[in-house]
């Protein structure tokens, strides 16, 4: 789609938050979507084959398949947090994450010197799924990064609404600062009394669409009260050479002016960094 407008930027950076009903076009989230099957389809079959199944589901869609198999395997999201944890670090979610389509409307609010922030979520949230509680994503991570700009975008691999738990966003909740969380079992959460005014706004978007919001910018999503899977991603960029809050964690440089050799060529150099990251911290 190119880079936003200056409209675009304009309201993003006043209001917090900014919608786009296209941002990648299919064939940009298609392979990691392909991956998904594939695991799934592996985990299926390795259950099969011990007999925990009776079905493979094979003809099921995407949204649906690995719920038939938890409910079949009497399993819950641990299950799911095995086929997708953050160790998915593969060529299908490089190829979306530098994708132009994403890296222009980037460029466009921060310039050329772009990292992929290692702080990263894929969710497959389930039929019955609770909601995740308002927050600002700033919370999860270290301090010094509040004065880094950061793009967050939420990106749907599937058509979401309020029924499959679409996001809502508090506009121009970031201009408020810090929020203070309270704990709330494993998550963190600003109570409503605590909640700055401002519009609420769904994220009602199609499969590749995206809402992008600011590290400041308070949201939740609901409930999944649907019969099938709300697929998506939690992805964030900055510029390399300011602090990311996840210090311990490499991302790595997608784009780069000032230095072209620093820009990964591949999910391999990714996994490298990872790995390098992880003997300095052993």
């Amino acid at each position: 789609m190119g880079g936003l407008t200056g409209e675009q930027i304009a309201f993003y950076k006043d209001e917090g938050y900014l919608l786009l009903d296209e941002c990648l076009p299919p064939e940009a989230y298609q392979p990691l979507v392909d991956e998904f099957n594939a695991v799934i389809g592996q985990k299926a079959r390795e259950a099969y084959a011990l007999g925990q199944l009776e079905s493979l589901f094979e003809d099921a869609p995407f949204e649906r398949r690995l719920a038939y198999l938890c409910e079949a395997l009497g399993t819950d999201k641990r299950f799911v947090a095995e086929i997708l944890g953050k160790a998915h670090k593969t060529a299908g979610l490089f190829f979306l994450l530098t994708h132009p389509a994403i890296l222009d409307v980037v460029e466009s609010i921060i310039g050329p010197e772009i990292l992929v922030h290692p702080q990263f979520n894929i969710r497959a949230k389930m039929p019955g799924e609770a909601e995740v509680l308002w927050h600002q994503d700033i919370a999860f991570l270290d301090p010094e990064v509040e004065k880094t700009f950061m793009i967050n975008f939420w990106v749907p691999l599937v058509d979401t609404d309020v029924e499959n738990g679409c996001l809502e966003i508090l506009a121009g909740s970031h201009r408020h600062g810090i929020i203070p969380h309270d704990p709330a079992d494993s998550e963190k959460e600003i109570p409503e009394d605590r909640l700055p005014p401002g519009d609420r706004v769904l994220s009602v978007l199609p499969a590749g669409g995206a809402a992008l919001i600011q590290h400041k910018t308070i949201h939740r999503s609901f409930p999944n009260e649907s019969d099938h899977i709300r697929w998506s991603l939690d992805i964030r960029y900055s510029d390399y050479r300011l602090p990311t809050g996840r210090e311990d964690v490499p991302g790595f440089v997608a784009r780069s002016e000032i230095d072209p050799g620093r820009v990964a060529s591949g999910h391999e150099d990714w996994l490298r960094l990872m790995e390098e990251a992880e003997r300095l911290n052993f």
